[in-house]
C-alpha cells in the first residue's frame, strides 16, 4: 500500500527536514507554504466570528510554516519517519501518515502515445578524468529516458549506464 506522508515544520527547519527526507529515499516531493498556529499559541485568544477578525488574527500571529509531502510505500514509512525524528530531535514538528487507497492519474487531452513520445536528451561537458585513459579533460555526458553515456573527448572511450526509476 502507497502511504501519503506529511511532515509539518517551521520554516526555518524546512532544510533539515527536506535533507532528511531525501537521505532516507525520498525520491520526490512536494510543498505547501501555510500560516500556522498550535493550539498552546492560540490558547487565551478571543476573537470575533467573522472571518476577516480570524484571518488578521492568523496573519499577525501565526508562523510560517511548510507541509512536505509526498508519496511513499508503506514499508519504506518507518525508516523514513526515523530518519526525519533524528534530523529534527528538539524541534516542533508534525508528521501525519495517510494511507492511500487508489491513485488515478490524468493526462487531460494528451494521448498516452504523445507521453510516451521520446524526449530531448541533455547533453553535459564536464572536465573530469577519464576511466580509460585517465587524463582530466572534458568528458561529454549525454542522459537520455533510459540510459546515460559518457565519452572521453580525448581517446574517444564510452561507457553507457542503463537508467531506472523506482514505481
Amino acid at each position: 500500500m502507497k502511504v501519503h506522508l506529511r511532515v509539518f515544520v517551521e520554516i526555518e527547519n524546512l532544510g533539515k527536514a527536506m535533507n532528511a527526507l531525501s537521505d532516507a529515499g525520498i525520491t520526490g516531493f512536494y510543498i505547501l507554504e501555510y500560516k500556522g498556529m498550535s493550539p498552546q499559541d492560540w490558547k487565551g485568544f478571543v476573537i470575533k466570528e467573522d472571518p476577516e477578525s480570524t484571518i488578521g488574527l492568523i496573519r499577525d500571529y501565526a508562523k510560517d510554516a511548510v507541509l512536505v509531502c509526498s508519496v511513499v510505500d508503506e514499508e519504506r514509512v518507518d525508516k523514513i519517519v526515523e530518519s526525519v525524528q533524528k534530523a529534527l530531535e528538539g524541534e516542533k514538528y508534525t508528521i501525519l501518515e495517510v494511507p492511500i487507497r487508489r491513485i488515478i492519474v490524468s493526462y487531460g487531452d494528451v494521448n498516452k502515445k504523445n507521453t510516451d513520445e521520446k524526449a530531448e536528451p541533455w547533453t553535459i561537458e564536464e572536465q573530469g578524468p577519464c576511466f580509460k585513459c585517465g587524463e582530466n579533460t572534458v568528458q561529454k555526458i549525454i542522459i537520455d529516458k533510459n540510459k546515460a553515456q559518457v565519452q572521453c573527448n580525448k581517446c574517444g572511450a564510452l561507457r553507457s549506464y542503463n537508467l531506472s526509476t523506482e514505481n
